[in-house]
């Protein structure tokens, strides 16, 4: 097997192995991702098999670049997509190789962090990928949606086309304090954009007082009212989206809303089969973690103290450190070290901690960090402190 970039001559197996595992050749996205986007904006590195003086494409995956925000600091996140092996194929172990030769081409290129949207989390995990945002996921019969009682009259609501320039400050504003979040370039908007409108993809816009307070994408899919994104600046902006979806009842019956998971509307539903609950949705991996650390500036300066921490990693050999981590005055000093280990963590658990999924206490907590010196996981809760993460892209 010979992994590598796909060349454009190869794309035509690209899109056939696509059309087998996921959307066909005459589906809308299908049609856009590949007439406008792959091989254009993005890699694809796949694994051939040479036979006959040919290259048959045996498995894939997508590498869709995003400037991500971690920690207030924006940089390089690809997003992993269409993860494909052709069906002659499966059962080889062939996607070690392939993540492999990933990570090397990624890390030459100074990268941290993937991410990626699992269908199946079994297939990643023995990789040490990790979920690092959950949504609180609400399925109901819109009827009962309708009975949530808040009444929006101060909320105007308007049906609108996409216009990027109008949505972008109200996306910046609702994610101006969170980790893991992908930067809408214009790009990006674009790229989004366009892929809601073949989808049938639409648009309510609000405003309270004349001031943009959110938006919402919505679809009406065989009998679903899919709330697709709700950006909502104020709860009463909020429940003005959610009365908006209950006046579909002739349109649609059920409502479904993967909102994230810190979202509290549950706490007015009167029958507890209606809360819905927590979720996992959006995994990443760290694939050079001594990088990531030299990124790090404490966000309190009167920090000060030093631990010793053990990173392993199955996959990536030179991603395995032996660090002392010493903060004083706003710094974070990351150096090698002889030294006997505090805490040991492997990616699954760093990429957590490090995103702000969890604090080192509840990892430690859960044993998927082992703690030798109980007095440093303060340190690390200090250092890497926990918070919202969101993330809302799919490819």
């Amino acid at each position: 097997m010979i992994y590598r970039v796909v060349p454009p001559n190869r794309m035509n197996q690209v899109e056939d192995l696509w059309d087998y595992c996921f959307e066909k050749k005459d589906d809308p996205f299908f049609q856009y991702y590949f007439q406008e986007y792959v091989g254009k904006n993005n890699w694809v590195i796949g694994g051939f098999e040479e036979k006959d003086n040919w290259e048959y494409l045996k498995n894939m995956v997508h590498v869709n670049p995003y400037s991500v925000r971690i920690r207030g600091k924006e940089q390089l996140v690809p997003y992993l997509v269409g993860v494909a092996t052709a069906p002659e194929a499966r059962g080889q172990h062939l996607f070690e190789p392939l993540l492999k030769t990933t990570f090397d081409v990624l890390r030459s290129q100074e990268v941290c962090f993937v991410t990626l949207m699992p269908i199946f989390a079994g297939i990643y995990k023995p990789y040490e990928f990790a979920y690092y945002h959950f949504r609180h996921e609400y399925k109901l019969r819109l009827e009962a949606l309708a009975k949530l009682g808040r009444k929006t009259f101060d909320v105007n609501l308007e049906r609108t086309d996409f216009d990027a320039q109008r949505l972008e400050p109200l996306y910046q504003a609702f994610t101006e304090n969170m980790s893991g979040v992908p930067m809408r370039t214009e790009f990006q908007w674009n790229k989004l954009i366009a892929v809601n409108q073949a989808e049938k993809v639409q648009c309510v816009y609000a405003s309270e007082d004349d001031k943009p307070t959110g938006y919402m994408f919505y679809k009406l899919t065989d009998g679903t009212f899919n709330a697709i994104e709700i950006i909502a600046l104020t709860n009463e902006t909020k429940f003005a989206f959610l009365n908006f979806a209950a006046q579909h009842k002739s349109d649609a019956e059920e409502f479904v809303w993967l909102a994230p998971e810190w979202d509290k509307t549950y706490l007015n539903f009167n029958d507890q089969a209606l809360t819905g609950g927590i979720a996992p949705f959006m995994m990443a991996r760290c694939i050079d973690a001594r990088r990531a650390l030299a990124d790090i500036k404490p966000a309190n300066k009167s920090i000060i103290g030093e631990v010793n921490i053990l990173l392993t990693d199955d996959l990536i050999e030179r991603n395995n450190h032996m660090l002392k981590l010493i903060a004083d005055s706003g710094q974070l000093g990351v150096s090698s070290t002889m030294d006997n280990e505090d805490i040991t963590m492997g990616m699954a658990a760093f990429t957590q901690m490090y995103m702000g999924a969890f604090t080192a206490s509840e990892l430690a907590e859960t044993g998927l960090i082992k703690v030798k010196d109980a007095t440093k996981l303060a340190l690390l809760d200090q250092l890497f402190p926990k918070l919202r993460t969101y993330n809302n892209e799919y490819f």
